[in-house]
């Protein structure tokens, strides 16, 4: 299996985006306690306090995939959604 980046864009409501870049910053220092995270990265737009990236290393996408599993299982994630504008826009990424 070969390690895997997952980059993940959310848009925070605006009246939300100071709570959601603490939660965002609290993904930042759970996430690699996770099985198979190898890393996290936070960015903010700077034109756009709303918008957040997530950069994600994973030693395997199944790995990635059954974190996803567990959240979405615990609630975790619609808690999540219901602080968003819209849907995430992620994608699996290979360094080149």
């Amino acid at each position: 299996m070969d390690p895997i980046n997952v980059i993940i864009t959310f848009e925070a409501r605006p009246e939300r985006a100071s709570a959601f870049a603490e939660l965002m910053n609290q993904v930042k220092q759970s996430l690699p306690s996770a099985d198979g995270c190898r890393g996290v990265q936070l960015f903010g737009r700077s034109d756009n306090d709303c918008v957040f990236t997530l950069v994600e290393s994973w030693a395997s996408k199944g790995q990635h995939q059954a974190h996803i599993a567990g959240a979405v299982a615990s609630g975790a994630w619609d808690a999540l959604a219901k602080e968003l504008v819209r849907a995430p826009v992620s994608c699996y990424c290979r360094e080149l």
